[in-house]
């Protein structure tokens, strides 16, 4: 019997169907109502319905219903999300939603608002600072405060394709305001206008913030503080200029951003700890629950959210005797996460993440297989396969680079040469940086046990600052001022999927 049009990859056919309904709403139907989009949604799957002895039609009309679904869900989005900034100052409450930071003459914070005609939306402020009672040295993040300030559009700012408003508007931020420093000052507020989800995210933060006061108090240096601090808590904030350019020009900056590299790291420290055979359902909602307390550490940051959910969907299909690492489960990932925030399409982390996975999907196994099975086991003892080892590792950096290059170098104009290198020294140091933390958190109730780890901690962190400012500093570590059109990146894109489709099919 023939196959179907859904029944080659199915959920990977619906994933696409919805994202492309998504960025036809986004890109060109701002004037179509909410209500058009429902009614041909509702006719395709009419349709779809009516021509269950056709399986072509069918197939087509059940896409388009998804694609529709799509453009539903966008435009329901930007609606909510559309909102017409009051004009001039307006006094209002807020919660600080992120723990203020100095930036010059300014403490930079997100600001959740509370009353008035913007409450509920969220806000990134600049507060001007006092030089006499230095009060905004007392705020702190889920304080409450009173102010008056104008809100305004955000705006684009650098000369590449980074677009900041736009990356706002993924993150939930609706406006930006620059608060006077007489103009503000601390009160409780109510926190009644926030939902469950809101509320749960800033006892997470607040959760957060004290273990980060606690890394403050083991007597760290700045740069290894600051790296250690963005790597195990995702807290970015102190991290300097020069560290972000070092880490960035020597192809280590997804080691800085909490991702699927971390949970993937914590993952596996578990599955060691939990075990890999015994009692299957138990050890793997040991190991979502591990994750998600995790996740919940960090401050449900939307990367870590992003990958958890990632390994909860992985792990759920495996327990149902699915193969987990399959393009079905990565699209079954992306319908949940953008059926539930339509927005994340367009965040650059969401993007990058997806395409490294579908990168490494789609050609791992042709290019691991270029070397003979013979020759990489020939070296070893045991189950230790050193050869494959590396292989292994060399092939998923190399699927994850040439996934994320073209995109990187759209936005960035930067690509990093040496990231095969980097990675084979990053990635080890992870593990330990990792393994650290949670020896040095777990220490608590040993305090002198706890310093020597937070010593050890250090150290390694310090050698991987060093092991990234040489790589950094070789020649012709990167290359800069790459320009590329949109239309430049779908054709490499499309080159690579032509590509990846042809090495499939020779291994076949």
């Amino acid at each position: 019997m023939k196959e179907s049009a859904l029944q080659l990859f199915p959920l990977m056919r619906v994933a696409v169907a919805l994202i492309a309904g998504m960025v036809v709403a986004f890109e060109w139907g701002g004037g179509v109502p909410v209500w058009v989009w429902l009614v041909v949604m509702a006719a395709a799957a009419v349709s779809a319905a009516l021509t269950s002895r056709w399986a072509v039609a069918q197939s087509s009309s059940i896409l388009l219903s998804f694609f529709f679904l799509g453009a539903f869900l966008m435009t329901r989005q930007n609606d909510a999300m559309s909102v017409a900034l009051p004009e001039g100052e307006r006094t209002y409450e807020a919660v600080i939603m992120s723990e203020p930071r100095e930036r010059g003459k300014v403490m930079q914070m997100d600001l959740r608002i509370v009353s008035g005609s913007m409450q509920g939306r969220k806000v990134k402020a600049a507060l001007l600072k006092d030089t006499v009672a230095h009060r905004y040295a007392h705020l702190h993040l889920g304080d409450g405060i009173v102010a008056s300030s104008q809100f305004e559009v955000p705006k684009r700012f650098g000369d590449t394709h980074f677009d900041y408003p736009l990356y706002l508007k993924c993150q939930g931020f609706t406006a930006s305001t620059f608060i006077f420093y007489r103009n503000w000052r601390k009160a409780a507020v109510s926190l009644a206008s926030l939902g469950r989800m809101e509320r749960t995210r800033l006892a997470a933060l607040e959760f957060r913030q004290g273990l980060i006061d606690r890394y403050a108090q083991l007597g760290m240096a700045h740069d290894e503080l600051a790296v250690a601090l963005a790597m195990t808590l995702g807290d970015k904030s102190h991290l300097t200029r020069s560290q972000r350019d070092l880490y960035s020009i020597s192809g280590a900056s997804h080691v800085l951003a909490l991702s699927g590299l971390h949970i993937g790291i914590i993952y596996m420290l578990m599955v060691v700890l939990v075990g890999y055979k015994r009692w299957r359902v138990l050890r793997e909602t040991l190991l979502i629950l591990g994750i998600w307390a995790y996740a919940f550490l960090t401050g449900l940051s939307p990367s870590v959210t992003r990958a958890a959910t990632m390994l909860t969907i992985y792990s759920v299909v495996g327990l149902l005797g699915r193969d987990r690492m399959s393009l079905n489960a990565l699209a079954l990932t992306a319908i949940l996460m953008l059926a539930f925030n339509p927005m994340s399409l367009y965040d650059i982390g969401f993007q990058l993440s997806f395409l490294a996975v579908l990168s490494i999907l789609l050609m791992y196994r042709p290019l691991f297989t270029l070397i003979p099975e013979r020759i990489l086991d020939a070296a070893g003892w045991g189950r230790v396969r050193p050869l494959r080892w590396v292989w292994a590792m060399v092939v998923v950096s190399v699927c994850a680079q040439i996934g994320t290059a073209p995109l990187t170098m759209y936005v960035f104009g930067r690509i990093s040469v040496y990231f095969l290198l980097t990675n084979f020294v990053v990635i080890p140091l992870a593990y330990a940086i990792l393994m650290l933390t949670v020896l040095m958190f777990a220490a608590s109730i040993w305090p002198v046990a706890q310093m020597w780890l937070a010593g050890a901690l250090s150290t390694v962190v310090g050698w991987q600052n060093g092991a990234v400012g040489w790589i950094s500093a070789l020649p012709y570590s990167h290359i800069e001022g790459i320009v590329l059109s949109r239309w430049h990146v779908w054709a490499i894109y499309a080159v690579l999927l032509l590509l990846a489709l042809w090495l499939r099919r020779i291994r076949r």
